[in-house]
């Protein structure tokens, strides 16, 4: 039954022509149901989890981060292109 799912799967993703991959990536796969062991459902009302708040905000800043060289690169072609 599991193989049929995964093979459905790798079959939709192969539908995708070269052109949309390059394009647009992948498309988005269907989501897990899955729940990591780790994670505790959470009520309404509980307090958001801190942990992961901190390392999503980490994981941004890194990308920022590793972008800004390309912005100063890429900046004075944008200034080309305003000025016209």
């Amino acid at each position: 039954m599991e193989n049929s799912k995964v093979e459905e799967v790798q079959v939709q993703e192969q539908e995708v022509d070269p052109f949309t991959r390059l394009m647009f990536g992948t498309p988005p796969s269907a989501p897990k149901t899955e729940t990591k062991q780790n994670e505790t459902p959470t009520q309404e009302g509980s307090l958001p989890n801190y942990d992961i708040i901190l390392e999503q905000v980490d994981s941004i800043m890194e990308s920022v981060n590793r972008l800004k060289p390309l912005v100063k690169e890429l900046s004075p072609l944008l200034d080309l292109i305003r000025k016209k």
